[in-house]
């Protein structure tokens, strides 16, 4: 009885002090999460506070690092695309070659969503959080400098920033106070020389470059993109040019570091930072970041301002010269007239050719003279780097035997101007290759034709009318005198060619069909859309729905058949908008003038039409149902893509099989009105096709129809005939 009794006396003890340490417990822990909540509280306002006094220091500090009271300091070339021009005369750039810079035009900027916003928003993030946790590592880096050579533990270096834009660099200082200034390392007699035993450290663990992380949150450098080039490495910043990759945000570390780093040459260092900017994207940043600690960990040393001569063997002048290629191009068309042969002229420029077009005098689409031409008038012209000779050319009119006055005067003046001594190129000897690029009429080519039979040099045709076929969609019946005397003409003329280069797939089947001609003459190289066309202002909701046709307004592009779409939905909430010019306007303005769900803009430069297209919610095509029609691939559907954009189409043939490929739309029948309702109204009743519709396009034009992808394929094929 005694035991039962202790044992219980002992099991309240035990409890009572249980309940007593679990009062205690709960009361710590309350104290704890107080405790943590006030450290956290003061953690979130001290950091709060160092980043608004950060931001606003650099604030203040960023109108000294641009250079912005220094204005002899600043680029003269920023915002302008240029090329570099090799010259004895001038003293030995940062990149060991004698030349400078020429602009040759503008810059075309587009900035996206992702690199306007998205990464700017990531770079502020990274960079503050680099900057406070790495201070104590600062700190420490800053004695050891200061003991080893006394002097500013700081570096600042002029770099080239977005848009060729100078700015200052910030590194910690790796070399001794006796080391000249702006000379890259690889430059240095004995470079070893120069170099503190701290610096040595840094440089070879990356970590003298890491000041650059306040140059990230000031806003002048990005954590991803490509080095920032010396404001004196002239040849890098001119091949970069060729990719665009001056436009973007200078990075910490960028695609061509983690593919090898400064041992690159400089056109593969340039290639890979084009690669970088036409795939920039987070999910590409993610892998350059993450490329990039895998780069650091094997400790991989950098030559600043490298030129490749860790991994080549060193260039002789004569094969630097053999790079550049001497272009003939027969055209009829060339700027001012709205042709994309001006801009791929210009970028073969870019990219170190020399380029000669024999054009006509420019008078497309209204049949009359720009002001400045004619009666000797720009004869002979430079645009932007590229030589122009303009050949005598009666304006085009409307009626057949007035187009072919135009046609013809062109083919008899360019030949005879290429035949004289006057067409060779600037060191007197004749051209390497002749590029033609054939639009309406197809004999625009006997000028090539003639060239290659004096000088036995090899002809690239790029072909964008299908003849004798154009001449049936304008009317010329296919068992006429006419049809069967051009049939005959335009193949003796596409037999003559070295290389036909098709835009549509279908070239090839015909070519085959009609002529005989086997695959290996014809290469398949769609048109591409401008750069412009790549960012769009965001579209802004107003309840209705919008769907745009842009581009030229004739017989053969049947806009007749959306006219009559938009009055059979005249109820809908849609409006159609029609931006372009030709001769099927006016009609189709009578057509539309009583219609409130139509709107005719006319034709608008190139530069507008990016904010029109941004309006839309959904683009449109069509084309006249004719067998020749649907082998062809209009060029609007590279813009079209370009934008991100749902297509709808009234087409037959090939726009219609790429467009079912892309997944990017709806296509019906050509000029089937019932069709192209009805598939507007399955557009309109589904929101959800609608966004992934447009992602599909993009991501398509991504993948075949980019400036870049089309400039590197035609240079290919260009190089190709040095060879024959």
């Amino acid at each position: 009885m005694e035991a039962r009794k202790r044992v219980k006396c002992m099991r309240d003890c035990w409890g009572k002090k249980a309940r007593k340490n679990n009062e205690v417990g709960v009361k710590q822990m309350a104290i704890d999460k107080k405790k943590l909540g006030k450290i956290l509280k003061v953690t979130a306002i001290g950091t709060g506070a160092t980043f608004v006094g950060l931001n606003l220091i650099a604030k203040k500090k960023k109108g000294d690092t641009v250079f912005e009271k220094e204005t002899d300091q600043q680029n003269p070339f920023a915002g302008k695309k240029v090329i570099f021009v090799e010259d004895e005369n001038d003293e030995e750039n940062a990149d060991g070659v004698r030349g400078h810079l020429e602009a040759v035009g503008e810059t075309k900027k587009s900035r996206g969503i992702y690199d306007r916003y998205i990464k700017r928003a990531i770079d502020v993030v990274l960079s503050f959080g680099g900057l406070v946790v790495l201070s104590p590592i600062y700190a420490g880096i800053a004695i050891a400098i200061k003991i080893d050579d006394p002097g500013p533990v700081f570096f600042t270096q002029k770099r080239v920033g977005q848009n060729k834009e100078f700015f200052k660099i910030h590194k910690f200082r790796s070399m001794k106070m006796s080391t000249p200034h702006d000379v890259p390392t690889h430059m240095l007699g004995d470079p070893d020389q120069y170099i503190t035993r701290v610096g040595k450290f840094l440089r070879k663990h990356s970590l003298d470059e890491l000041p650059q992380i306040w140059d990230i949150f000031i806003g002048n450098m990005s954590v991803i993109g490509p080095r920032p080039a010396l404001w004196n490495q002239d040849v890098l910043i001119a091949e970069r040019e060729k990719y665009n990759a001056n436009d973007v945000k200078p990075g910490l570390t960028g695609w061509a570091q983690i593919n090898g780093r400064d041992e690159l040459e400089i056109p593969v260092k340039a290639k890979l930072d084009g690669e970088y900017v036409e795939k920039e994207s987070l999910f590409f940043d993610i892998k350059c970041f993450l490329g990039t600690i895998g780069k650091v960990a094997k400790d991989d040393s950098v030559v600043e301002g490298g030129t490749g001569e860790m991994a080549k063997q060193e260039i002789t002048e004569e094969t630097k010269e053999s790079e550049k290629k001497k272009i003939l191009v027969i055209c009829q068309y060339y700027k001012p007239e709205p042709f994309r042969i001006s801009d791929i002229c210009e970028e073969l420029v870019h990219r170190g050719h020399e380029v000669h077009v024999v054009t006509g005098y420019p008078n497309y689409p209204e049949g009359v003279l720009y002001d400045g031409y004619g009666k000797g008038k720009h004869i002979d012209e430079v645009i932007n780097g590229v030589k122009v000779h303009r050949c005598y050319t009666i304006p085009r009119q409307m009626g057949i035997v007035k187009r072919f006055l135009n046609y013809y005067s062109y083919v008899i003046s360019s030949t005879k101007y290429v035949l004289s001594k006057k067409c060779v190129a600037s060191d007197g000897k004749p051209f390497d290759v002749v590029y033609c690029n054939q639009l309406s009429p197809v004999m625009m080519a006997h000028a090539a034709i003639a060239y290659k039979k004096k000088y036995n040099v090899p002809v690239v045709m790029y072909c964008l009318d299908l003849w004798p076929e154009s001449l049936i969609a304008g009317g010329v019946k296919r068992d006429s005198i006419l049809y069967k005397y051009y049939h005959h003409v335009s193949k003796k003329i596409y037999q003559k060619m070295d290389k036909i280069l098709i835009t549509s797939r279908m070239f090839s089947e015909y070519f085959q069909q009609e002529f005989g001609f086997q695959d290996e003459k014809t290469e398949y190289l769609p048109q591409y859309a401008e750069g412009i066309f790549e960012q769009i202002p965001p579209r802004t909701e107003d309840g209705t729905i919008n769907f745009m046709f842009a581009g030229n307004i004739g017989a053969i592009q049947s806009v007749e058949t959306i006219i009559k779409a938009a009055e059979a939905l005249k109820a809908e909430p849609v409006k159609f908008h029609i931006v372009g010019g030709g001769t099927d306007l006016e009609r189709l303005q009578k057509m539309g003038e009583n219609m409130k769900n139509v709107v005719f803009y006319g034709r608008r430069p190139i530069e507008e039409m990016p904010e029109f297209y941004a309006k839309a919610d959904a683009m449109l095509i069509t084309l006249a149902a004719d067998p020749v029609l649907s082998l062809t691939l209009p060029g609007k559907v590279q813009s079209y893509m370009a934008v991100g954009k749902p297509i709808i189409g009234a087409i037959d043939g090939e726009t219609k099989t790429v467009i079912e490929e892309a997944q990017c739309g709806f296509c019906g029948r050509a000029e089937d009105v019932g069709e192209l309702v009805k598939n507007i109204r399955r557009f309109i009743s589904d929101n959800t096709d609608r966004f992934l519709m447009g992602e599909n396009a993009r991501e398509f034009y991504v993948n075949n129809f980019r400036e870049l992808m089309f400039m590197d394929k035609l240079e290919e094929y260009l190089n190709e005939g040095f060879n024959d």
